[in-house]
């Protein structure tokens, strides 16, 4: 089979590069879309915390044996506080095994967030990920995942009475909100401007973009309007696509700026990649808690190695 892809390879080179080469050359006006400005980090004593979540399983012959964390800090600008949120269990085998997985990771990370702010005082909250993609997302059919879906819009309910204290980043993003091109936004200002700043915003009412009613709290959903922009913190570094759940002006957008630059390192929040660091669960660490707890029971991959 290799040697069939890489005869493909060979044959469709120069059509795949053609495509790429397509991109490049976009005509795009990019100073039309970016504030080429360099913003000072904020010296305030801002309280800044921010949050992730990971999960990870074994499948077993008659179970999955299955771990889902989440964890938050806090920095006050001399101390850290930590936040976690486990769970380790086993659950049948089920079509939509880690769609539940995944469910049951925003919950963690949501509760943690309204945590850090109410019983912490956080003056800002970094969540890891799209809010509004969260929130414009179906609610499932299948029993089990409507109500995790549920219990989920109900954290991000008391999540959002907090508005002003939340910012979402994204490193990645598929959307096309900015330029409409068949390429994402992200990729085109990626691509084409590698210097620090960030773009123009792009205003979205939930109202707008729901096809469907909230089952629970629609009347308080649907009157949010986000503000996204992306950033780049540094030159040549990543550009990072940004969430306001609330209308920013460039003064405001500005000041999240400052606040968001304060604490990064190499174009990146630091607490965000903290966060991340020390929540992920990889297959090893799954398959030491499987030998901690004593499940031997074969897999059934064995007899492919």
């Amino acid at each position: 089979m290799l040697n069939s892809l890489y005869e493909e390879a060979v044959k469709k080179r120069g059509e795949i590069i053609e495509e790429i080469e397509k991109f490049d050359s976009l005509d795009v006006d990019i100073a039309d879309y970016w504030n080429f400005e360099y913003i000072e980090p904020s010296n305030e004593n801002y309280k800044i915390a921010a949050g992730d979540g990971s999960y990870s399983h074994r499948k077993f012959l008659a179970f999955n044996l299955y771990a889902v964390a989440a964890y938050a800090i806090i920095y006050d600008g001399d101390k850290l506080s930590e936040i976690e949120n486990v769970e380790l269990d086993t659950s049948e085998h089920h079509k939509f095994f880690t769609d539940k997985l995944r469910a049951k990771m925003s919950i963690f990370e949501i509760e943690n967030a309204v945590k850090a702010i109410n019983e912490y005082n956080t003056d800002y909250f970094l969540i890891d990920g799209s809010l509004f993609g969260d929130l414009i997302r179906p609610i499932p059919k299948d029993k089990d995942l409507h109500n995790l879906a549920l219990e989920n819009l109900e954290n991000i309910f008391e999540f959002l009475k907090h508005k002003e204290n939340i910012i979402a980043i994204s490193k990645t993003s598929t959307s096309n909100d900015v330029f409409h091109s068949n390429y994402p936004d992200m990729s085109i200002f990626e691509r084409l401007n590698k210097a620090e700043g960030y773009s123009n915003p792009i205003y979205k009412n939930l109202s707008s973009e729901m096809k469907f009613e909230f089952p629970i709290h629609n009347d308080f959903f649907r009157l949010f309007e986000f503000t996204i922009f992306y950033l780049r913190l540094d030159d040549y570094k990543n550009v990072l696509k940004v969430e306001l759940p609330y209308r920013a002006d460039k003064k405001k957008i500005e000041e999240i700026i400052s606040i968001i630059k304060r604490d990064s390192i190499e174009g990146y929040p630091y607490l965000l990649k903290k966060a991340h660091n020390g929540v992920v669960i990889k297959n090893k660490n799954i398959g030491e808690l499987a030998t901690i707890i004593g499940l031997y029971e074969k897999s059934g991959r064995e007899m492919l190695k």
